[in-house]
């Protein structure tokens, strides 16, 4: 005779746990790739201030190259009046010499002296340890300079090759140089 009340015994069985491992692995490939999301934000910030500081040392070179090019006749004195980098971020003149041109008070010299303090000055306030080295370069035809912007960097752990022997410029910070023929 069939037995029609016998039910099948079989019992479930149930993995416990088993959610909870997947989440804190879920929880742990997110994790590894926010801290590389933000590894990648801190390298862009830190390359967009490096950037940031070159287009300023650009800019800088290029507004003594033209104010230069403007006093030809007084070229030596910007020669004259350019420092090594320590004594040019800190002994820069404080007044300029009032010119009037009506009169011709100011001598190419003078606008030179004035041209240079305001580079240093502009220098100080665009750049972090902002300052400046004008150079002759020798053996040219024509006179021609070399305009060198120099500011600290962080993240330079060894002297900048680029920078001139005669600037004097210490481990961590970088030069621009920008050659000019007036």
């Amino acid at each position: 005779m069939l037995n029609l009340t016998h039910k099948n015994t079989m019992k479930k069985t149930f993995q416990s746990g088993v959610s909870l491992i997947e989440i804190m692995i879920s929880i742990l490939v997110m994790a590894v790739g926010l801290l590389g999301l933000a590894g990648l934000q801190i390298n862009a910030n830190k390359y967009l201030k490096s950037s940031g500081q070159r287009s300023e040392a650009s800019d800088a070179a290029y507004d003594l190259s033209e104010r230069m090019r403007a006093n030809v006749t007084g070229l030596a004195s910007y020669l004259a009046n350019s420092k090594p980098y320590a004594a040019g971020s800190t002994d820069v003149p404080s007044a300029r010499k009032v010119c009037n041109i009506n009169t011709n008070s100011c001598s190419a010299a003078d606008v030179a002296v004035n041209d240079m303090g305001d580079w240093y000055r502009s220098l100080q306030a665009r750049l972090a340890g902002g300052s400046g080295f004008v150079a002759n370069v020798p053996n040219t035809t024509v006179p021609t300079f070399d305009v060198t912007v120099m500011w600290k960097e962080q993240s330079l752990m060894t002297p900048d090759t680029t920078c001139p022997p005669a600037a004097a410029v210490p481990v961590g910070v970088r030069c621009f140089t920008y050659r000019v023929t007036p």
